[in-house]
């Protein structure tokens, strides 16, 4: 299969994942009478599927020959989640698993195959749009399924090794900080996944396309701005981007804001890979479980969105400036 391919397909991947996923809840929570078990349900399902995928990505760093067979592991695991026959708890921990896997193992491999920040920004953006259309019932589960199967197999029967790294995937840093600051600029970063989480759309529970749009358009934006400007130029202009939506009210200042949180996660996603260059599903899976504090305690921790937005520019300065130590940073 032509390199170029590759981002793509994992790309279309993730849209029918997330949308497999989020089509096969808002099904089941039309027909549940009851709120109490749909939010239980949904807090199991995003535990297995977010929480779970530092020890999957843990587990395809060491077996990345692993990485392809998964993908279809995860089609059967999502296949699981349609069969109505199955306890409520057992078909959504399948779905849960299903989407735990593939991330964990899709996620890693974009981080070890690209070297820049844009190919991470395009891969999580098909699932924000994937995700808004299966809640919003746009579309059935089965049609989102029978998309990410023909995706999987096209890869397969063109490219039976897609784990092999386009440019090496071992990425070294250029005056290389010390274990101790290595450390330190990844708390920073998971920080700011945090506060994404809190505040730029970590879950997507917007009943139309709008925002779930917006949270792609951002993902992708950041990845790509950051190989053409470079990286201090776009974390700066994310900065002003967010002060500015603050100037005014209503729809469209919300939507600016949302679209500044989302720039900054494939940067986020490309430092913490420059953190451990040989542990990338790890790190893919570490920042994904940094979203769950905001998907089940949104309203747990207010933090002004002037004070997010000046938190989350520190975390990404201190973390860019150590990291890229040395480097032209991209």
């Amino acid at each position: 299969m032509k390199r170029d391919l590759v981002l793509p397909l994992l790309t279309l991947a993730h849209f029918s994942v997330d949308g497999v996923c989020g089509a096969a809840l808002a099904a089941y929570a039309v027909d549940e009478p009851y709120l109490e078990p749909i939010v239980y349900y949904f807090g199991l399902y995003n535990l297995i599927a977010f929480g779970g995928q530092w020890c999957a990505g843990w587990f395809f760093d060491r077996r990345p020959r692993a990485v392809l067979p998964a993908l279809f592991v995860a089609a059967v695991l999502l296949g699981g989640g349609f069969v109505s026959m199955l306890p409520t708890g057992l078909w959504v921990a399948s779905l849960g698993l299903g989407n735990c896997l593939f991330h964990a193992a899709a996620g890693g491999l974009v981080l070890r195959r690209y070297e820049n920040y844009g190919p991470p920004g395009i891969f999580v953006s098909g699932g924000a749009v994937g995700l808004g259309l299966g809640l919003g019932g746009f579309c059935t589960a089965w049609l989102f399924f029978v998309a990410y199967v023909a995706a999987v197999i096209f890869a397969y029967r063109n490219d039976c090794d897609i784990s092999e790294p386009v440019f090496g995937g071992q990425e070294q840093i250029v005056g290389a900080p010390s274990s101790v600051a290595i450390l330190g600029c990844g708390v920073a970063l998971l920080l700011c996944v945090v506060l994404r989480g809190f505040g730029g759309g970590g879950v997507s529970g917007a009943s139309t396309l709008l925002f779930p749009c917006v949270f792609a358009l951002g993902k992708a934006a950041g990845g790509v701005l950051c190989d053409r400007v470079g990286y201090p130029k776009t974390i700066l202009a994310i900065f002003l981007l967010g002060f500015f939506a603050l100037q005014g009210e209503g729809l469209i200042s919300a939507l600016l804001l949302a679209f500044a949180f989302n720039l900054t996660m494939p940067l986020t996603l490309r430092l913490l890979h420059r953190c451990a260059p040989a542990r990338p599903g790890l790190m893919f899976g570490l920042a994904a479980g940094c979203l769950l504090p905001g998907a089940f305690y949104p309203g747990a921790v207010f933090v002004p969105a002037s004070a997010m937005i000046v938190l989350q520019f520190l975390c990404l300065w201190l973390a860019g400036r150590e990291i890229g130590r040395g480097e032209d940073a991209r």
